[in-house]
């Protein structure tokens, strides 16, 4: 058994990437082998076996990358994939079986098929194909240069462009004019000031934005993702933690693209600001905030669902117990443990509003050592039980 074999069996174990090996023609190994009678990367091999280059690779239209790594003089080749960066959608999944002739009776089994299929970026698949470049020639190489992935144009076609809407707009006197706009809107979401916000967009301004597609729909839509972007920074600057706020992002867009009407559009935008800033108002951190309390707050909120403690938290930042909590105390004023009881009803609140899930549940995922001491800690700190505040989630809480 050669070593390229075993190579690709124990990348497999590690990082589960979907590999064919042949030798002389012959097909050696596949992995994984699920025996299902439809397979994505081989309808490309042939068209990738012909090409000249030692490595090659293929993006089909739902954005499966499919790569080819083959040594002639040899007679190996690896063929990987495919790999996705993102789960497909209803859509896609139509649009693949329709691609690959996939009977509809065998739509539960490509379902089940991207269970198996790691989700990795194209620069990541482009490293892969570099390793096993690596391993079927001993010989390394510069994948990018290779490939000519990332070759640098000159952008003569964007600059070309660029010059003409320049001209036009000097001759037409429409210049963009949304920068101050945005910064103004920003800082309140960035101090969590929910109520500056909301006077803010009650005066009426006269905005120049450019264009950013061909019809007004897809236009406001890509305004949106715009003013997600921008928002999600400024609150993760503000002391939103970032995971909830790259989670809330990525809920907004996906929402807009939902959306048909422009006015749909312009109350999800209005909406999604006013969403931001008020978390950020709720996560409010000081100026000064060192960088080992920042990312204290940042595990904590990130771990909510464990049962984490001081010691914890001071061993993910790499300082002793006694120091951080210190410190802790120092720039916030209440005690490292208090916080994480606090962000763990905080989030037992949001799940009794928003979610379905029991007392028990919440208690259980939450990390609490019963569901009795839950309710007894929620209520101390807001006046309330658990049920109640379900029953009334408007409920004034202290």
């Amino acid at each position: 058994m050669d070593s390229v074999y075993s190579f690709c069996q124990t990348l497999y174990n590690c990082i589960y990437l979907p590999i064919h090996y042949y030798k002389d023609g012959h097909l050696q190994l596949v992995l994984p082998d699920t025996g299902f009678p439809f397979d994505l990367a081989v309808p490309h091999l042939s068209e990738l076996a012909s090409r000249e280059q030692a490595v090659a690779y293929h993006i089909t239209k739902e954005f499966h990358y499919i790569g080819l790594v083959q040594n002639k003089e040899t007679g190996q080749t690896v063929l990987i994939g495919p790999v996705i960066s993102i789960p497909p959608s209803p859509a896609s999944v139509r649009n693949i079986m329709k691609e690959y002739s996939i009977p509809q009776e065998h739509r539960e089994l490509l379902a089940e098929l991207y269970q198996f299929i790691p989700q990795y970026s194209f620069h990541q698949f482009c490293h892969f194909l570099s390793l096993f470049y690596q391993e079927l020639f001993n010989d390394r190489i510069d994948i990018d240069a290779y490939l000519n992935i990332y070759t640098d144009t000159g952008s003569t076609t964007v600059a070309s462009l660029h010059s003409a809407k320049i001209y036009d707009a000097k001759e037409m006197e429409q210049f963009h004019n949304t920068y101050h706009y945005e910064q103004l809107y920003l800082d309140y979401i960035r101090s969590g000031n929910v109520d500056g916000l909301k006077k803010f967009f009650s005066n009426a301004f006269s905005i120049q934005a450019g264009k950013l597609a061909d019809n007004t729909l897809r236009q406001e839509k890509n305004i949106l993702i715009v003013s997600v972007t921008l928002a999600t920074r400024c609150a993760i600057e503000g002391g939103l933690d970032m995971e909830s706020a790259y989670q809330l992002s990525d809920i907004y867009i996906q929402e807009s693209e939902k959306l048909q009407s422009a006015e749909d559009l312009y109350h999800l935008q209005y909406n999604m600001l006013l969403d931001f800033t008020r978390r950020v108002a709720q996560a409010q951190l000081p100026h000064d905030t060192t960088s080992d309390i920042y990312k204290c707050i940042q595990y904590i909120k990130q771990h909510t669902n464990q049962a984490i403690s001081t010691s914890d938290v001071a061993a993910y930042v790499g300082k002793s117990r006694s120091y951080l909590s210190h410190c802790f105390k120092k720039e916030l004023g209440f005690e490292m443990r208090e916080f994480i009881m606090r962000c763990k009803l905080e989030e037992a609140k949001s799940l009794l509003t928003y979610s379905d899930k029991s007392i028990s549940e919440i208690s259980s995922y939450l990390c609490f050592s019963s569901q009795a001491y839950f309710q007894n800690v929620f209520k101390k700190k807001f006046g309330v039980t658990p049920n109640e505040y379900r029953r009334r989630p408007s409920v004034p809480t202290y």
